[in-house]
């Protein structure tokens, strides 16, 4: 509202009135100097067309009419001092309306724009402003607003215009007004008005000018006679006067209507009052002013008395705040009622004519301040110097009782004698004001000093901004009836405060009990921040059915149902501010402010970029960042699901709703980050998800309408809709088709948008339940490519909307990976994408679609193929769609802190790992490989890479092999080829170990030994690969010779292989005679310089313990096989098959041991099973089998002495406590052997009888072997032979350490078994002399083997080199025999 309007006048540059059209008047006889005849009215074809969004009536022709001041236009600039520059006359143009957008909240019939609304109040801005003003928003003007008349008053230092505020039409009827006398200077004050009320011959308003510092005072009796008057010429368009009387530097600041006297009250600058009379006694026009009397009225004359009296005035009344007017009970006065800003109230009795009564001067500033801070503690805190009277009004009278009794005012009778008042009270502190509402009753009656009563006290929390010097108008309060809400209006600002009285009721008794005051609604409105906007005049409008029956009620020309307060407001237009119910604030649920209110006006109303009111001004209406972030989510759940008044539940375009709705929740979030609030992190999220649904939901919407204009005209049903027919009806609200709601797709997205998830997740459903169905292959097909782009869009939008939102929902500090989360989830609620629905079906639609683009081409159609193709390019998108939803819902799984979730979470990490391979493998195969080696490398499935690029170069290979290829076509895929390659070598470089091993794995186990050895693309990572896996060990020798050339290090594997790992004894034979060759090749190099003494013993020491180690090793392997070769051949050589084996090898060495004890048995039998398989046995089964085996007679010689074998493998394999142990477990089976009860009883037997028992004996056997073995110079070692006191208690606690992990009951049975044995022992000893009968057949043993030698020398010095064979053995072989039996040399 508001610009300057373009200058018009003559050819000199003075003002010329605006032409307009006129009343009809008598055409004049002559031409000669007559006017121009104004333009006709508009025809009715010329009124804007009103179309079904507008809901605006037809806008009337517009009429201005300017009256002109009949004055010299010279004089007039000279007087103004603002002369405007000439122009061309202002043409009247033909102005269309304003046609309305969707957006824009109009009110049924009257044309208002609404603004803001509550559950209190609600703003509109009206549709009447005149061009004038819509053109004007830099100049300094106010304005006053007459609701008994209908019309509002704008006044700049050069203009008056009238209008009627209320009309409907956009341009309204108008009439302005020259100013005779201007002001001189633009820092002037600008002139007063008021709006004289239509006299009883006219049904126009009159008009009255006050020139502030000058005093002029001009009056248009009615302003239609004045543009008539105008019209005709007449010398004069109004009648004129001025003030009298006024001091030096005395000025108007406020003309008062006293309309019930007649005339007006003039407030001046020293605190002064007249009466401003504009009728005489006849009731012609006529100009006059009359000062009202106080005590401290001024006396004298002069320019010196003047100037004097002025200053001594102004010093003790002091400036006036306010000056008000109200009816009195007799007809033809009224009181007059002025405050003084420091607390000093006058009040008169006015009568027609002029003629006054001082009732009273009282001082009520005392009073006021103890009320207010005794009713407020924070006003305690401020200086009392600072108090001021900001404003008053007079409390309603005339109301019926119902009524009075809803305010929390007195409800006092009316009398002359007293005056009942609101006051608007101020303290400041720096750059903060504390306003409050004061009732004061004052009483001067007639005989008595004049008193005042406080009634209640109402502070202003809601704002506290001081007040602004340089305003253009005055703060005003009003308080229409029924005096249950008032409005303050500042230049800036409008606070609507209630002063409701509810009801009593418990809780109102419980908070009066504990002296808590009930909290009464207060809201502020804010204008923008915008130099042009400013509120310049103001008014009230009140209903008339508060009033009493029997009083008689003015006509007024705005009807209102509930009490407003109306704004003029410079750059805006004028706007009212509506109670909606002013009944509800004095009900038991009066209405109030919260935080999700606050919100609701800042997204619906704060939004529109016209809006001239702005919801973000930090003031004292505080809300918890809890509560803020409650109802920012309640908001947007309901944008979402469009419940609300703000939301319309129909949409004719959908896809503007939704974007509609995605701006909504924007800016709650927007609105939430400009005032400050600081959301907690969970909320933020959810916040942002529910943006992602609205904003997904729009992208469905595209989707929906791109898949109808492909679909044929038959087949017009899409996905998305049969996803929303296939929801179930509990999932979905229910279309209301007695309404007329017979679009389920459209209720659906204006309604359910919340449950998106479900939605997504139902896609797959569609397909699976129409492929039951036997749907047509077609449209399958279309079904199947519609379903994968709804799964791509959506998801991919979505993250692409958190993404580029972060910012904007307070979480730029997160950081998004590919669109979800990399980071803490603890405390979030799911994401909505998170859904293990989603991820499932997504899944499945990636697998279907994956199977369906691998159709044989021929046998589809045209449209299939097309379909098909379009699938195919969605693929990769989907499928890292997939991996990411899976990836977002593993994670947040993990974070829940539920156990029986985060189990699931790690069910759902091993599908991400699996899957994240699979799923990239499986999107090569539909011919998308440069897309499955970017997923691959997106989430570090290089496993996947590896295959991926693999596959692709063993395709292009195949191609190469093709026949009728051309030569360009074998030139590009040998490029492609080199391409892959090249690739593959940047990813060794890239990711190192991480990549090449992988890629080896799959070499290794899709194209075998030979692909992986004479790969020559890397040799660096191959050897590194190939030795760090122990399983490819007997790879990796080979490799370390014929590529590395690394004897050594083959040597190092092979025995290592043989020594720690190998489980087939004849396996691990040949890698030890390997390991053991190679190392003795690698001991000598003719190229390496001779080593040190020093050197050459530490490496011959080193080298020897290795060696060493080797030959204990293939020693075990020999007697292993010695044992298998001559006992166990020569009894499995009747078996017809494998299985056989076992059972002839039990029947053959069959063990004697109680039943109580066949754990021996079990013992015996899982060796010689192991032995049969050919595994390699460890030192303490071997034993077992020796020392447990009764060998036949065919075959027991055969092989050297059992239990001397089983010291053997316990020297060779087992070292310290534990080859002790071992040796006395031997010796004890070994002395077990016997019957020795037979033996110790050697009655009635001679004594070759008993050393022939004695000697066929394995104790017997045992010592000349060991003896015999002793005597071999080949063999260094010497066995301990073990009394049977030494071998007492072995094994009967604790067992060896194969039976460390097996079953206590288990180790249980086979310690029984060890205690047996133990017990048979001790009894031999203790009862038949074992310890004896073990010492004589050791000496018996070696003297025997001493007589064979002898025998044996004797022989040879008289027969030669003829050998002597002994009838039986006696000892066994020496170890050096045996091992080279073996092979070992």
């Amino acid at each position: 509202m508001f610009a300057p309007p373009p200058a018009s006048g003559s050819r000199t540059g003075t003002p010329t009135s605006v032409t307009t059209r006129g009343r009809r008047r008598q055409r004049p006889l002559s031409s000669d100097n007559s006017l121009p005849l104004p333009k006709s009215k508009r025809l009715r074809s010329d009124r804007p067309h009103v179309t079904d969004q507008t809901f605006v009536e037809p806008m009337a022709a517009a009429e201005t009419y300017e009256v002109k001041s009949a004055q010299p236009s010279t004089i007039e600039a000279k007087q103004d001092g603002m002369e405007e520059p000439a122009t061309t006359p202002r043409q009247e143009l033909s102005v269309r309306s304003k046609k309305s957008r969707p957006g824009d909240r109009l009110h049924k019939g009257d044309g208002t724009t609404l603004l803001s609304m509550n559950t209190a109040f609600e703003v509109r801005k009206l549709p009447a402003l005149p061009e004038r003003l819509k053109l004007d928003v830099t100049s300094r003007q106010h304005g006053f607003v007459d609701s008994s008349i209908g019309c509002a008053l704008n006044l700049t230092h050069t203009h008056a215009i009238v209008w009627p505020y209320a009309a409907a039409a956009l341009l309204p009827e108008s009439f302005t007004f020259t100013l005779p006398y201007p002001s001189k200077h633009a820092t002037d004050p600008l002139p007063l008005g008021s709006l004289v009320s239509p006299s009883a011959s006219c049904s126009e308003p009159g008009l009255v000018v006050v020139m502030p510092t000058s005093g002029k005072i001009t009056y248009w009796e009615s302003i239609s006679s004045a543009t008539a008057l105008d019209f005709m010429r007449q010398q004069r368009t109004g009648v004129e006067g001025s003030v009298s009387g006024m001091f030096s530097g005395e000025r108007v600041i406020e003309i008062v209507n006293a309309e019930a006297a007649a005339g007006f009250v003039l407030a001046f600058s020293s605190g002064r009052t007249s009466y401003l009379s504009v009728r005489d006694a006849q009731g012609r026009p006529k100009v006059s002013v009359q000062f009202l009397r106080t005590s401290l009225s001024p006396s004298g004359s002069g320019f010196l008395g003047s100037l004097r009296n002025a200053l001594s005035y102004s010093a003790l009344q002091g400036d006036i705040a306010a000056v008000r007017a109200s009816r009195s009970s007799k007809q033809g006065e009224c009181t007059v009622v002025a405050a003084i800003p420091k607390g000093r109230i006058n009040c008169w009795r006015l009568h027609r004519g002029g003629h006054h009564d001082l009732l009273t001067e009282l001082d009520v500033r005392g009073a006021v301040l103890d009320a207010i801070q005794q009713a407020d503690p924070t006003s305690s805190a401020i200086a009392t110097d600072s108090f001021k009277i900001v404003d008053f009004c007079f409390v309603p009278k005339g109301m019926a009782s119902k009524y009075a009794d809803m305010s929390r005012l007195r409800d006092i009778p009316a009398s002359d004698n007293q005056q009942h008042l609101v006051l608007l009270t101020a303290l400041e502190e720096k750059q903060l004001c504390r306003y409050s509402l004061v009732e004061v009753v004052i009483q001067h009656e007639p005989s008595q000093p004049a008193s005042v009563d406080i009634g209640m006290v109402r502070p202003i929390s809601s704002f506290s901004t001081p007040l602004d010097p340089h305003a253009l108008a005055r703060p005003r309060l009003y308080l229409p009836k029924p005096a249950v809400v008032v409005f303050l209006v500042f230049d800036h600002a409008t606070v609507v405060a209630s002063i409701g009285q509810p009801p009593e009721s418990p809780d109102s008794q419980l908070l009066r009990d504990n002296h808590v005051l009930p909290t009464a609604f207060e809201d502020v409105i804010d204008l923008r921040h915008d130099p042009a906007l400013e509120n310049i005049g103001s008014s009230f409008e009140e209903p008339q059915i508060y009033d009493l029956a029997e009083d008689e009620v003015r006509s007024v020309r705005v009807k209102t149902k509930n009490p407003a307060a109306v704004l003029l407001v410079r750059g805006a237009g004028t706007m009212r501010v509506a109670v909606s119910d002013c009944q509800r604030f004095a009900s038991i649920k009066p209405p109030k402010l919260t935080a999700k209110i606050k919100l609701e006006q800042a997204v619906f109303f704060g939004i529109k970029e016209d809006n001239p009111l702005k919801f973000d001004t930090p003031h004292n209406i505080r809300f918890s960042d809890k509560q803020y972030g409650e109802a920012a989510l309640l908001l947007s759940e309901e944008i979402l699901t469009s419940v609300g008044p703000h939301l319309s539940p129909l949409a004719a375009r959908l896809d503007d709703n939704i974007k509609g709705r995605v701006r909504y929740l924007d800016e709650i979030m927007a609105h939430i980050t400009r005032i400050g609030v600081k959301l907690d992190r969970s909320t933020k999220w959810q916040l942002m998800w529910n943006a992602e649904k609205m904003h997904v939901a729009s992208t469905l919407w595209r989707k929906h309408e791109e898949f109808l204009h492909m679909r044929p005209t038959a087949s017009k049903k899409t996905m998305v809709a049969e996803i929303v027919e296939y929801i179930r009806a509990e999932e979905k609200s229910k279309p209301n088709r007695a309404k007329g709601e017979t679009d389920e797709l459209r209720h659906w997205f204006i309604h359910d948008i919340h449950r998106m998830e479900l939605f997504i997740a139902w896609a797959y459903e569609v397909i699976k339940h129409n492929s039951k169905a036997k749907l047509d292959p077609v449209s399958l097909t279309r079904l199947i490519y519609e379903a994968s782009d709804i799964y791509n869009s959506t998801i991919r939008d979505a993250f692409a909307f958190r993404q580029a939102h972060l910012g904007l929902y307070g979480l730029q500090g997160e950081k998004l990976d590919h669109g979800i989360l990399d980071g803490d989830y603890s405390g979030l609620p799911t994401p909505w994408t998170a859904n293990k629905f989603v991820a499932n079906n997504v899944k499945r639609q990636v697998e279907l679609a994956t199977e369906w683009v691998k159709q044989d081409p021929e046998s589809l159609t045209e449209e299939q193929l097309g379909l098909v193709e379009k699938t195919r390019e969605i693929l990769p998108e989907m499928t890292e769609i997939y991996l990411s939803v899976l990836q977002e819902l593993t994670k947040w799984n993990l974070a829940s802190g539920d156990p029986k979730l985060i189990q699931e979470g790690q069910k759902y990490d091993e599908v991400y790992k699996e899957d994240r391979h699979a799923k990239v493998v499986l999107l090569s195969q539909s011919d998308n490989w440069e897309a499955a080696i970017k997923i691959a490398e997106t989430h570090r499935s290089l496993p996947a890479l590896a295959e991926v690029l693999t596959r692709e170069i063993d395709l292009l290979r195949d191609e190469l092999s093709a026949p009728e290829i051309t030569t360009s076509q074998i030139e590009g895929i040998e490029s492609r080829m080199a391409e892959k390659e090249e690739k593959i070598r940047e990813c060794f470089d890239t990711y190192r170990e991480d990549f090449a091993f992988p890629f080896y794995d799959f070499l290794f186990t899709t194209y075998g030994v030979d692909a992986l050895l004479e790969y020559d693309g890397d040799k660096r990572y191959k050897t590194v690969y190939l030795r760090a896996r122990p399983e490819l060990d007997k790879i990796s020798w080979i490799h370390d010779i014929v590529s590395e050339e690394d004897i050594n290090h083959a040597a190092d594997t092979l025995l290592n292989l043989g020594l720690a790992r190998e489980q087939n004894v004849w396996n691990k034979k040949i890698e030890l005679s390997l390991g053991k060759l190679a190392r003795m090749a690698d001991s000598y190099s003719p190229d390496e310089a001779l080593p040190t003494i020093q050197e050459a013993n530490v490496s011959g020491t080193t080298e020897d313990a290795r060696i060493n180690a080797i030959d204990k090793e293939l020693a075990l392997i020999g007697i292993q096989n010695e044992f298998y070769d001559t006992q166990v051949v020569p009894i499995i050589t009747v078996a017809l098959d494998e299985t056989e084996e076992l059972g002839l090898v039990q029947e053959a060495f069959t063990l004697q041991y109680p039943k109580k004890y066949r754990i021996l048995g079990q013992l015996f039998e899982d060796a010689m099973k192991r032995l049969l398989e050919h595994e390699a046995l460890d030192p303490l089964t071997l034993i077992d089998i020796l020392t447990l085996v009764n060998l036949p007679p065919g075959t027991q010689d055969n092989i050297a002495d059992q239990f001397f074998l089983a010291i053997q493998v316990a020297s060779n394999g087992l070292e310290g406590d534990e080859r002790y142990q071992a040796e006395r477990l031997i010796w004890r089976r070994c002395l077990l052997r016997e019957d020795w009860t037979s033996i110790n009883n050697t009655s009635m037997k001679h004594d070759e009888e008993t050393l022939d028992v004695l000697g066929q004996t394995d104790l017997f056997q045992l010592y000349c072997t060991l003896y015999a073995n002793q005597n071999d110079r080949s063999t260094k070692d010497a066995h301990r032979r073990l009394a049977p006191s030494q071998i007492v208690g072995v094994y009967t606690h604790t067992l060896d350490a194969r039976f460390t992990n097996m079953d206590k009951n288990y180790q249980e049975k086979m310690l029984e078994a060890m205690r047996w044995e133990d017990s048979r022992l001790r009894t031999h000893i203790e009862t038949h002399r074992l310890e004896e009968w073990t010492e004589e057949s050791q000496r018996l043993a070696e003297k025997s083997v001493d007589d064979q030698y002898d025998e044996a020398t004797a022989s040879f010095s008289t027969r030669g080199f003829q050998k002597a064979v002994p009838a039986r053995k006696i000892w066994a072989a020496p170890t050096a025999t045996v091992s080279r039996r073996n092979g070992a040399h």
